[in-house]
């Protein structure tokens, strides 16, 4: 039987007169990768903190005597300025705290009054703590770090190189490779938002990396084919409180769907008890029928509204959803771009971003463009708008096709209006009312639809650039990391809407369950050629592996 690292028991977590977390009860076991996931907003990250952290307004949370932490944060800063090699030598959370506490036991030692009391539980605590510093490889940071950078492809680069030169994606493997060192001794690590800013190969070796870890995981993610790769459990948190369930992501759905079906089973049944128990109460009192029974019966409706109650407890919030459903315009042929002998090259850049590249896009084609940071994905894209030119070859778009883009920067919004005015200038024709009812659908209220863009959140921004396709005319869909800022909820609502596209799609994300759920090919830009792959992504990587294809109900093992 595995051994328990922590108990989580009767947890509650408020901020000020808002309570955050009730009632929370997890168990963690040596081994366990427990997967945290919810709506924006739900708690998941105050969580993992006041479990880290142990600190609870109400309940209690035990460690296992003598083990070691470490907390892997979302917040990945670091210094533009330094080296390679000096950002590596920042000591993480952990080398911190240890070092301090060491530092601090060593000012009491130079102190004679020190060894007038009871000095020896200190000095064991100095030599447990000296242990832990050698044991996480506290005196060795860079290396142990190096040893990571190889292992991420960034080991090319020399180590006074100004981490200012690296691109964004190699900035985000450098400070994950900082957070990763030290990891050796741990029991358990907390993961927030692992994934972020990495491209898919970097995330799959950051998959490794946890699954070869001995130690257990608490881990908030909202890259559901992550957690479908790494986790052994998974809880919810909703409605403040958690739910919790064995398996990885996949099996978290399908068990909550038979869940919630069996549930709603239990309150229709407990309902058609109450109401066949008042009728016959009323038939009785009809009756003029005043006996023992009639006191029984009240007390029998009493119990199971009790029951009803506590069933309607165990059901998710209901939340106003994002309702979202794009129509194709129909003004082309089944032909919509091609492409001949197209290339593409940046001054400065070793490799081509095409070269010499033969491409057609049609009616029908649901294609993600997938490759290594740098490899020029998104300049594709502005290639398939014209916002940027070939240096040779032919673009030729046929007359009708009419493209709609969504940047992963929100730039085709402008950041000062608001979203009212935002869908003025979109669609002049419509009337204040529709642009309302139209923003609430897509989960605006009163106070945000009077705020700037500029000053609204990215997830918010965001439903904005979702809104503007949809009042837009289209029939080729260009997605630049769509699912970026939005919640679980919000990335389903968005793939089902593209499923019932009838247009074309071509979307770069490093999402592989969206691209697993709207794509229909997969195109690997690298080094300046495309290749092109039939299926969607879990498709596309067995056949890189040799593996055969999935039949259908199979769970896809990589």
């Amino acid at each position: 039987m595995s051994r328990e690292l922590i108990r989580v028991e009767g947890v509650d977590r408020a901020f000020g007169p808002v309570t955050v977390l009730q009632d929370i009860n997890i168990i963690v076991n040596e081994g366990d990768r427990v997967g945290i996931v919810g709506h924006n907003g739900a708690g998941k990250t105050t969580l993992l903190n006041t479990i880290s952290e142990q600190k609870q307004d109400v309940g209690e949370i035990e460690y296992a005597s003598g083990i070691r932490i470490a907390y892997l944060t979302q917040i990945r800063d670091i210094d533009e300025d330094s080296t390679i090699e000096q950002e590596l030598s920042r000591k993480g959370r952990q080398f911190q705290e240890l070092e301090e506490e060491i530092a601090s036991i060593e000012a009491q030692m130079v102190d004679p009054a020190f060894y007038e009391g009871d000095w020896q539980p200190v000095m064991d605590r100095y030599s447990e703590l000296q242990s832990m510093l050698g044991a996480s490889g506290g005196g060795n940071v860079a290396n142990i770090a190096k040893a990571i950078l190889e292992r991420l492809g960034l080991d090319q680069h020399p180590m006074d190189m100004k981490v200012s030169s690296l691109s964004g994606g190699e900035r985000a493997k450098l400070a994950l490779a900082r957070q990763l060192v030290g990891l050796a001794g741990v029991d358990v690590i907390f993961l927030d938002e692992p994934t972020n800013h990495l491209d898919i190969q970097t995330t799959e070796w950051l998959e490794e990396f946890i699954n070869e870890f001995i130690g257990a995981q608490l881990i908030v993610s909202h890259d559901r084919y992550f957690l479908d790769q790494v986790c052994t459990r998974i809880v919810e948190i909703d409605n403040l409180r958690n739910w919790n369930y064995k398996g990885n992501y996949s099996q978290f759905l399908k068990q909550k769907e038979n869940f919630l079906a069996a549930l709603d089973d239990k309150i229709k049944n407990v309902e058609k008890k109450i109401s066949h128990t008042q009728s016959a109460l009323r038939s009785m009192k009809s009756a003029n029928k005043y006996d023992k029974s009639i006191s029984a019966k009240h007390k029998m409706i009493e119990r199971m509204q009790q029951e009803l109650k506590a069933l309607k407890a165990r059901k998710p919030k209901q939340r106003k959803g994002l309702r979202f459903n794009l129509e194709a315009a129909d003004k082309s042929s089944n032909d919509i771009i091609e492409f001949l002998g197209a290339s593409k090259r940046f001054d400065g850049l070793k490799r081509p971003i095409l070269d010499s590249q033969d491409m057609e896009i049609s009616k029908g084609d649901r294609i993600g463009i997938v490759g290594g940071n740098g490899q020029g994905k998104t300049t594709l894209l502005k290639l398939i708008t014209g916002d940027e030119e070939l240096d040779s070859g032919s673009r030729n778009l046929a007359p009708g096709a009419i493209i709609g883009y969504y940047h992963q920067d929100h730039r085709t919004l402008d950041f000062k209006l608001d979203p009212v005015k935002q869908v003025e200038v979109l669609r002049p024709d419509m009337q204040y009312g529709d642009i309302r009812a139209a923003l609430g659908r897509f989960q605006f209220t009163k106070d945000q639809v009077a705020t700037p863009l500029g000053k609204l959140s990215g997830g918010e921004r965001a439903r904005i650039a979702l809104l503007k396709l949809l009042l837009e005319e289209n029939n080729l869909l260009l997605l630049d990391e769509p699912t970026n800022h939005l919640d679980m909820d919000a990335k389903e609502t968005l793939e089902d809407a593209l499923i019932e596209y009838d247009g074309a799609i071509v979307t770069v994300s490093h999402d592989r369950w969206f691209l697993d759920q709207v794509v229909n090919q997969i195109w690997e830009l690298q080094d300046g050629v495309v290749t092109k792959y039939y299926g969607n992504y879990t498709d596309y990587i067995r056949k890189k592996k040799g593996l055969p294809p999935l039949v259908d109900g199979e769970e896809p093992v990589l």
